[in-house]
């Protein structure tokens, strides 16, 4: 955990008996799950920020199911062999984290997200895993030293361009996964009158693009439990009328997964 820096000073934390501290003794235990909450209470904007436990309960139960298991592959043969550090900004419940760890057993894979809820469910299932560290942070004020990180992995998360500069070595890599055109398409059809393609992710800031690969599968969902699982993990569950919702659920679900690797090298 040699990467990390105490989010109130900026000076690096060092392991003890209790969590971390720095040399300013600012203290943070670790939790019975494991992870470190790094978010301080002048940085949260809400009471829990992030997503909902419950959002993140059907994510993790769908994920689980495979669904989006050519995402996780291609994103695993995508890392850098050599890659000794890997931050996932927007970790939620962990799924693809780990499976990073999976891909890199010998780098130390740091996933950081706002919502404690999240983290809290992916640092319980990763408890035997000391190279898998789980954070409660902001992506705006990275608990990370500066020039820290081989790889930076972004999925549907913000993140702020100067803070990725800051922690990305030198001759770092920069993955920012993004839906295409296609993506749910099914389901954002009974949603929208007008179905509008994603627009691609700028291009942060100090980065420049250089690799796209597009991930595309047919998704199919008999199990209703599992299609209740996509909607509550989406933006979509609040916008979709009762009526509309039974009958997706009361149906095979028949939709695509669309989504656009894009690979970044500091300039």
């Amino acid at each position: 955990m040699k990467d990390l820096r105490c989010p109130l000073c900026h000076h690096p934390l060092l392991q003890n008996t209790q969590g971390l501290a720095c040399e300013n003794r600012h203290q943070f235990d670790r939790a019975k799950e494991g992870y470190f909450n790094l978010l301080p209470v002048q940085n949260k904007h809400s009471r829990e920020p992030g997503d909902a436990k419950e959002q993140l309960q059907a994510r993790r139960q769908f994920l689980q199911a495979g669904f989006f298991d050519p995402l996780k592959k291609g994103m695993q043969e995508l890392l850098p062999a050599i890659a000794e550090t890997v931050l996932d900004i927007g970790c939620g419940e962990g799924y693809f984290t780990a499976s990073f760890s999976s891909a890199l057993p010998h780098a130390t894979v740091y996933g950081i997200d706002i919502a404690k809820a999240g983290v809290r469910l992916a640092a319980k299932a990763a408890q035997q895993n000391h190279k898998l560290v789980y954070c409660v942070s902001s992506s705006a004020d990275l608990p990370i030293a500066d020039e820290s990180i081989d790889v930076i992995t972004r999925i549907y998360a913000p993140s702020k361009d100067s803070e990725l500069l800051r922690v990305i070595k030198p001759d770092g890599r920069l993955f920012i996964i993004s839906p295409g055109e296609n993506h749910l398409i099914g389901l954002r059809s009974h949603i929208y009158k007008d179905v509008r393609p994603h627009l691609p992710p700028d291009v942060p800031e100090g980065f420049a693009l250089i690799g796209q690969q597009r991930i595309q599968a047919d998704l199919v969902v008999e199990d209703a439990t599992l299609s209740a699982a996509l909607l509550d993990m989406t933006p979509f569950a609040w916008r979709l009328a009762p009526d509309i919702r039974e009958a997706i659920l009361t149906s095979e679900l028949n939709d695509t997964i669309d989504f656009t690797l894009n690979l970044y090298s500091k300039i």
